[in-house]
């Protein structure tokens, strides 16, 4: 890693310092070549099959499209907001005007050492065209930016935007891996469920499972072996609730004791999908303290927030999660109970 580090910051060195040398020369090419040189745009975003992005610091993420899915790395889902959002950005990315001369020295100095990198690649071994982002400008609207296609680079860098959009696109190109995957905690058709067990830690008779036998729903109590009378209809809903359930964002700012400290208390409901191939997700649901000292009717201060929680996705991924979303799954037994 250490040496792919330095390998990307030297490269983008080279490449500041061929910038400075053109931008330094007189302009002697034709307007058909500038408008080359600053041709961002990519029409046809269904031919892209591979997005490499990288940081002055040599963090990256690899996003690759398999089977027409978009995966992190080979390995997790991609969220697909964060995907639309990039072929967008591709699609209909334009240039307001190149730097000025005044401000190039400034700009390729900033690029050099701040730079993300962002290679796109549309179903061959080389990068179509590679985008060097830099920062935004004065006002906000703009980013800086310079082009390499097919080994060429653009001899200024450019403001670059999105017509219609405010707003600058550095923070479109993140690399953090965790930040780029799907948002799904559960995502499983009823057919495909084999058990589902919801328990209240601090309510234990409230808790329960249910289970899946031929396609057929039946609740339990837990530690129980004998169903519950419960309207089917109403059961057959919840079950098909777990087709459609995402945590808010994953933390990726908090240091780690924080978030250890916080793991290695009780939860106070966990809930656990198993599916017909014996698959599990895991969701442990955690208090998250009042931060924002949120009021009651009664002036008085809540002692945990009443928007979100903390949730502990299969052991290995520390997220926040709405009460909005979870509070349609977070049912307790007796809400299903029907009295003889």
């Amino acid at each position: 890693m250490k040496n792919n580090k330095v390998v990307i910051l030297v490269l983008i060195l080279l490449i500041a310092v061929a910038l400075y040398f053109f931008s330094t020369q007189s302009s002697g090419s034709g307007s058909a070549n500038k408008e080359a040189k600053s041709d961002f745009a990519i029409k046809d975003t269904a031919s892209i099959d591979k997005i490499f992005i990288v940081d002055a610091k040599g963090q990256s993420v690899t996003l690759s499209k398999s089977d027409g899915a978009w995966l992190v790395n080979e390995k997790y889902t991609a969220r697909p907001d964060n995907i639309r959002l990039l072929m967008k950005t591709f699609s209909r990315i334009d240039m307001r005007s190149p730097v000025p001369k005044a401000a190039e020295n400034n700009v390729v100095k900033k690029i050099a050492t701040n730079a993300t990198k962002v290679e796109i690649y549309q179903g061959g071994n080389k990068p179509s065209k590679t985008y060097y982002v830099g920062g935004p400008t004065k006002d906000h609207q703009g980013t800086y930016m310079v082009l390499e296609t097919q080994g060429v680079i653009s001899s200024v860098p450019y403001v670059m935007y999105i017509p219609g959009n405010f707003g600058y696109l550095t923070t479109r190109f993140f690399t953090e891996p965790e930040q780029w995957r799907d948002a799904v905690v559960f995502k499983t058709l009823p057919q495909q469920i084999k058990q589902i067990a919801v328990t209240f830690h601090d309510a234990p008779e409230e808790s329960y499972f249910i289970k899946n036998k031929e396609g057929e729903f039946s609740l339990f109590a837990a530690g129980s072996v004998v169903p519950l009378n419960v309207n089917s209809d109403q059961l057959m809903d919840y079950v098909s609730r777990y087709q459609r359930i995402y945590y808010e964002m994953i933390d990726v700012e908090s240091a780690q004791e924080k978030m250890d400290s916080i793991v290695n208390s009780p939860p106070f409901i966990t809930l656990t999908v198993v599916d017909l191939s014996g698959e599990e997700n895991k969701m442990e649901l955690r208090h998250m303290p009042n931060f924002r000292g949120i009021m009651s009717n009664e002036d008085k201060e809540f002692e945990f927030d009443v928007d979100r929680m903390y949730g502990h996705l299969n052991g290995n991924l520390f997220t926040y999660v709405q009460y909005a979303t979870f509070d349609q799954i977070t049912l307790p037994k007796s809400y299903f109970i029907v009295e003889n």
